[in-house]
């Protein structure tokens, strides 16, 4: 019996009809050979995108077609970003949907959600990849209304301080995320920084971040003294998920820029880098639980001055939890790496954020960054 019902099922995916079955699909899918020139476009791609059937096969899928950007507005369509492409390079499929914006026939712009994978011979090689993607207009305004909301309770005007320069970088995986950042002046000399990152990811992890920027509004009293901030701030969300998981990790710290003196406390967070102006890295920062466990929860400050070229980096773990084609996390060492690998003239504090961010995305063995990534550095100038 076995044996005639494996027959059968062979004979039945032999006359399997794959183009039919993918015509009948709400969702639109497309199939590109290697070189994304697209060999097959189905009927409900046609009806989202305007475009017909006729008018794409045989041309390939950057050619003036969908042209993705990202949520940011970055061209996909190369070959670093695209989704389909690395997915045929690396040989796997996305794990999860990509928000991306496709364009129209029209001329605009349709947010889609969109996954890949890459298209095998029988004999194993990929030849090709298939994309599929959801239409997802109706449902975009509210998130976009809440990335609105968190933008503002993100934004940081920092003036300008000869002694001092501060960067941020913040890139959510959604529309909106679950890190949080805040960095203000706290008077003349001194600049608190807060690094965040909230458990869960979306519309959830949003909402907490929310929370955390109520909290440092309430508590202002508080900023100048790391320890009692986030004592603070632990005892508020403990009371608040004292049926739930941990909050999430934070990281707080108090730069004096006329002393370049640095206090920080770090719960349950990534340890931040400080690169030497003279080239070696520390990994700072006393081990303390994680924000929402405990509700009595003492917490230890460390305190440290930075040299004239000195450059912190503050980040969440989305910045190392990356693994390359071959399984291997980047880890705080690779991290470390890339930065070195970026320093000007050998000067530690001579990296970009935006370079560093592009170096973690061609590192990762996704189509995407599969975590929120939150950057923020600290460097003294004299």
């Amino acid at each position: 019996m076995q044996g005639n019902l494996k027959c059968d099922t062979e004979s039945f995916m032999a006359e399997f009809d794959a183009p039919g079955l993918l015509n009948l699909l709400a969702d639109g899918a497309y199939i590109t050979d290697r070189d994304r020139q697209i060999v097959f476009w189905n009927q409900a791609a046609q009806r989202i995108t305007g475009w017909s059937s006729e008018e794409v096969v045989g041309r390939t899928c950057y050619d003036n077609i969908l042209l993705h950007v990202d949520k940011d507005g970055h061209a996909l369509c190369g070959h670093e970003h695209c989704p389909l492409h690395r997915s045929i390079m690396a040989g796997q499929p996305s794990t999860e949907p990509l928000l991306v914006y496709a364009r129209h026939r029209t001329g605009s712009r349709i947010p889609v959600e969109v996954t890949v994978a890459p298209l095998r011979s029988r004999g194993g090689a990929v030849i090709g990849g298939i994309e599929m993607f959801r239409d997802l207009s109706e449902s975009m305004q509210d998130q976009l209304r809440a990335q609105e909301i968190q933008a503002l309770a993100v934004r940081c005007v920092l003036p300008a301080d000869p002694r001092v320069a501060i960067e941020m970088r913040y890139q959510p995986r959604d529309i909106v995320g679950g890190d949080f950042y805040r960095v203000e002046p706290l008077g003349a000399d001194r600049y608190g920084l807060l690094v965040a990152d909230a458990t869960g990811h979306g519309v959830s992890a949003a909402l907490y971040t929310l929370l955390l920027r109520s909290l440092w509004e309430e508590h202002r009293s508080d900023l100048e003294t790391p320890v009692r901030f986030m004592q603070v701030v632990n005892q508020r969300v403990q009371a608040l998920m004292r049926e739930g998981p941990h909050f999430g990790t934070a990281l707080y710290a108090v730069y004096d820029a006329a002393q370049g003196e640095l206090r920080l406390v770090r719960a349950g967070h990534p340890a931040p880098l400080l690169f030497r102006a003279h080239g070696t890295v520390e990994s700072i920062g006393e081990t303390n639980p994680a924000l929402g466990i405990f509700p009595n929860a003492r917490y230890r400050e460390t305190l440290l001055e930075l040299a004239v070229g000195d450059a912190l980096l503050l980040y969440t773990d989305g910045a190392t939890e990356l693994f390359d084609v071959g399984d291997h996390e980047l880890g705080l060492e690779g991290l470390q790496q890339l930065v070195h690998a970026q320093s000007v003239a050998g000067q530690s504090g001579g990296f970009h954020l935006d370079q560093l961010e592009e170096q973690l995305l061609r590192f990762s063995n996704e189509v995407h960054l599969p975590d929120d990534l939150t950057l923020v550095k600290l460097c003294r100038l004299r």
